[in-house]
């Protein structure tokens, strides 16, 4: 027990228990006394009046000759405004012992008659009709009032319980959002203050553990360029020097040195894009220029490349500089693995605005098209020189989506037949 309940959790532990089975105690003892007072007050058979005035009627029958005796008790009857009715002991029957107490009987009507049997008399008195007791509104209300007290123990338990959580599942979900900004949580948390600072705490460190790695991939790739530029330099000198042989040798270490630097280049885009200073300066841009722009930066290829721009679409609401990094991502995706053609459509749509990129290649497999925009994924493990790809570009795509409070999205294209891209985000949007 000891070391399921640590310090935090036993403290909340004891409290809950007080609180449910103190508040549920007081209530039950609260409710049985007015039961109790209510049952008290409805049992005439108990109250001493009622049995003090049969009595009395017993002892003035009594002192009267025995065929008088009828007719005094309804007199005496009369008198109370009551009927008071002498029975033989013939007509009783399961009745009490003489002058111990009278019992109480009920006809078919609901009236209610007491029942008194006297040795003296040689049989009993039957006093009534009575009206049966009416059910207190309140001996109604109270079974209603016991679940109701239940009811509100428990929510005023469950409340800060409730609340806690709420504050520690919207602080997790903007961690998960945006890393840099560790959980507060156990300032503002009363019954699970304890697993707050611990997820404060574990927030902390990896947010500080995530941020010093993406700070020192940022830090090497900055330092590897300098030596590839020296071995890029070098290589260059010696090709003019070198026989043929020796000639294609030094240019494919040149190739290499090239897909090195071009996947610094893209470690360093993807740190950029995750890094705390990174400003979004979104504005409404010219799409045709823009657009050209980009076709324009586009390396050579032998892919047909067209372009669709939907009616009465002028400008795109964008960051430039960051969506034009990744419609070239997306872009060259599709034409290393376009056969021919490789289409392009912007749009904008009920204030979404979009960006889609299609190719005739061989697409994605459905149980695929997520993961291509997580970090380093690949599906063709085989890549070579030709085919390249370092798993970064779709992810890229993924996280300038992300700062436009837009999402990215893979499916199959049913105008081409290979895959389709779609990036999508709020006219307005930016992190």
């Amino acid at each position: 027990m000891k070391e399921w309940l640590a310090a935090g959790e036993r403290g909340l532990f004891i409290r809950s228990y007080l609180v449910l089975a103190g508040g549920l105690l007081i209530v039950a003892i609260l409710l049985d006394q007015g039961f109790g007072a209510l049952q008290a007050r409805q049992v005439r058979a108990t109250d001493p009046w009622l049995t003090s005035t049969l009595r009395l009627m017993e002892t003035s029958l009594v002192a009267m000759p025995a065929d008088e005796r009828p007719q005094r008790a309804v007199e005496l009857g009369r008198r109370l405004g009551l009927q008071v009715v002498l029975l033989d002991a013939g007509d009783i029957s399961g009745a009490t012992p003489a002058g111990e107490a009278p019992i109480e009987l009920v006809d078919d009507s609901g009236q209610v008659f007491y029942l008194w049997r006297s040795a003296s008399l040689g049989g009993a008195l039957r006093l009534g009709p009575f009206d049966p007791p009416a059910e207190s509104w309140l001996a109604r209300l109270l079974p209603v009032l016991f679940y109701a007290s239940i009811l509100v123990i428990v929510g005023l338990w469950l409340r800060p319980l409730l609340l806690d959580l709420r504050v520690l599942t919207e602080a997790s979900q903007k961690f998960a959002t945006d890393y840099r900004e560790p959980l507060d949580t156990a300032r503002r948390t009363t019954q699970v203050r304890s697993l707050a600072r611990n997820l404060d705490d574990m927030s902390t460190r990896v947010s500080q553990l995530i941020q010093s790695q993406k700070e020192m991939t940022a830090a090497l790739s900055h330092e590897m360029r300098t030596p590839l530029a020296r071995v890029r330099f070098a290589v260059a000198v010696l090709e003019g020097e070198v026989d043929e042989r020796l000639h294609l040798q030094l240019r494919a270490v040149s190739n290499d040195v090239q897909q090195i630097d071009d996947l610094i280049s893209d470690m360093l885009d993807y740190a950029r894009l995750d890094h705390p200073g990174l400003r979004m300066d979104c504005q409404s841009v010219e799409i045709a220029p823009w657009l050209a722009q980009v076709l324009a930066a586009c390396p050579p290829h032998q892919r047909h490349i067209t372009t669709s721009i939907s009616r009465d679409l002028a400008t795109l609401w964008m960051e430039p500089r960051l969506m034009e990094l990744a419609l070239s991502n997306l872009l060259a995706n599709a034409l290393r693995y376009a056969r021919q053609n490789v289409r392009i459509e912007a749009s904008r749509e009920n204030g979404i605005c979009r960006l889609v990129v299609e190719d005739d290649g061989e697409g994605i497999p459905e149980g695929q098209r997520t993961s291509v925009f997580h970090a380093f994924t690949r599906l063709d493990t085989s890549r070579n020189r030709e085919t390249g790809g370092f798993g970064l570009g779709l992810a890229i795509v993924a996280r300038i989506a992300s700062l436009h409070r837009g999402h990215a999205a893979a499916e199959s294209s049913a105008s081409l037949g290979g895959a389709r891209f779609m990036l999508e985000w709020p006219e307005g949007g930016a992190a």
